[in-house]
């Protein structure tokens, strides 16, 4: 199961809904008013200004009119001043006060109510909520969103078709192009690199630094990504008939298995063991955080290797080795390796992994899930799209009436 795939696409749905809910439907809200609504004459009765404060102590004014107006022989008294159901404040006293000075008790004002609902009206439109932009973000969210699993998806279909459709060569017999071989994985020359967070050694290492951020609200904290990457030094696969170089690339797609992660947690009042030190002073732009109380700047380590003399799985491009030493054996000479910009060789696909064939597959069996998926966010966000700025331009919603 692709659990890290659909963990990612319930966190961007997650910030879709939210994101819509804060600036998309006030503004589809505030189109059907101004769309549908009609004029007629009102009083205005009293002006006002609501003072908001938030648990911060920061203030919000809200400017209030009240006014009334008759349809159909039934007076109304209405207070909202803006289009749409959702409330418009502003940051200061004064941006409230220019709006409830243009109007006195006992003027005369044009309102605009609902033909559905006569006790629905607005005073006045002045644009889009502001807020608008909120809106404007979520669609390039579920726009990137939608495309990232499109594409995602016939990637990782590709990805399997490929290790379903292509038989794992020997290393004696390897041919030039894409291939696939399995074996031991032996650091060359025998000098394997220090694991990121521990005294092991590996030929390959992926890793993540995660610190908690307290965010100092009732929305409690989380975990944020602060670094993650990959180091690796070139080895060989060993798959008893004889062996071949690999070179890994920083764009290949490293896919070792989940299981293998191991994780050291920090407190932020100390900096961890020697490895973990070592190598944050190593990197530079990390750095070690400050002392926070409760979990405040808290670390977790986690690092997953492919340890010298561990099983290997590695799908790439075999290349002529231009650094073969003389008198080499036919294995010697060749190299798999990242194809370059300009090479004449194609690379269908250049990964490396720990795991199982099998597994491997197993994880990409219903990698088509994320078409459907994606194409419902790329029209959701296409949608959003015209819901908010269609009307700007003369474009009527049918769906809004």
């Amino acid at each position: 199961m692709d659990k890290k795939g659909i963990g990612a696409t319930l966190v961007i749905l997650f910030i879709v809904l939210f994101l819509s809910a804060v600036g998309v439907l006030p503004v589809l809200e505030h189109h059907a008013d101004v769309q549908e609504h009609e004029p007629t004459e009102a009083t205005v009765t009293s002006t006002d200004i609501e003072i908001e404060e938030d648990d911060d102590g920061d203030k919000s004014y809200k400017p209030v009119v009240n006014y009334q107006y008759t349809i159909d022989g039934e007076t109304h008294r209405q207070d909202n001043v803006f289009p749409g159901g959702f409330a418009r404040s502003f940051g200061s006293r004064s941006e409230a006060t220019a709006v409830t000075s243009e109007y006195e008790s006992g003027d005369q004002v044009t309102i605009y109510y609902s033909p559905r609902n006569h006790g629905a009206a607005y005073l006045r439109n002045d644009g889009m909520p502001g807020m608008w932009w909120v809106g404007l973000l979520n669609v390039g969210i579920a726009t990137a969103g939608g495309y990232w699993l499109v594409r995602t998806g016939f990637r990782r279909r590709k990805q399997r078709q490929l290790m379903e459709d292509t038989p794992t060569e020997k290393a004696q017999s390897l041919s030039m192009g894409p291939s696939e071989i399995k074996g031991t994985a032996v650091a060359e020359d025998g000098s394997p690199i220090p694991a990121p967070f521990s005294d092991e050694e590996c030929v390959l290492a992926k890793y993540e630094i995660e610190e908690y951020d307290d965010d100092h609200d009732d929305d409690g904290g989380s975990w944020k990504t602060v670094e993650e990457a990959v180091v690796h030094t070139p080895f060989s696969v060993d798959d008893g008939t004889g062996s071949v170089l690999v070179r890994p690339h920083d764009d290949a797609t490293y896919d070792l298995d989940p299981d293998d992660w191991s994780e050291i947690y920090v407190d932020s009042s100390n900096r961890g063991p020697p490895a973990v030190q070592d190598f944050v002073q190593s990197v530079g732009d990390v750095g070690f955080p400050a002392d926070r109380p409760g979990r405040d700047n808290d670390r977790k380590y986690r690092q997953n290797l492919i340890k010298d003399g561990e099983s290997v799985y590695v799908f790439g491009t075999v290349h002529p080795r231009e650094d073969a030493p003389p008198g080499a054996t036919d294995e010697d000479r060749l190299v798999v390796r990242k194809v370059e910009d300009g090479d004449a060789l194609a690379e269908p696909m250049y990964l490396i992994s720990d795991d199982e064939e099998q597994d491997l597959v197993g994880r990409r069996e219903w990698a088509l899930w994320r078409l459907p998926v994606g194409i419902g966010f790329l029209v959701g966000g296409v949608a959003m799209a015209v819901g908010m700025f269609g009307p700007q331009v003369g474009v009527t919603l049918p769906i809004l009436l």
